[in-house]
């Protein structure tokens, strides 16, 4: 995986091109899901994503693609309170990668 944001003092939600609303939040759209993040809590997951081994950063993301997935088929609205937690959470950790990556952008919802 190729990451051009190595250095947590380069995480910028402007330089990112992610247009905050007057809340600091954001829209990103995953199939048919239409999810709000803020840009604070985004950029403190991509903090927390680069202290963590490459390795350990690979697990989490295959386990949160899987729950992601289970989530979208069954649908956000139907999963427990437990449940759609860690959907949210998730949904964040895969975005959060993207961005990292710089594969961000067509999920971004204007």
């Amino acid at each position: 995986m190729n990451y051009p944001i190595k250095n947590a003092d380069d995480i910028d939600i402007e330089t990112l091109g992610i247009p905050l609303d007057a809340e600091g939040g954001f829209t990103i759209q995953v199939k048919d899901h239409v999810h709000r993040l803020t840009g604070e809590e985004l950029a403190a997951e991509m903090r927390d994503q680069l202290d963590i081994r490459s390795s350990l950063r690979g697990a989490l993301l295959r386990k949160a693609n899987k729950d992601i997935l289970a989530g979208l088929k069954k649908g956000r609205l139907r999963l427990s309170e437990e449940a759609r937690e860690a959907f949210d959470l998730n949904i964040l950790i895969w975005f959060a990668d993207k961005a990292l990556k710089g594969e961000h952008k067509p999920y971004l919802k204007t």
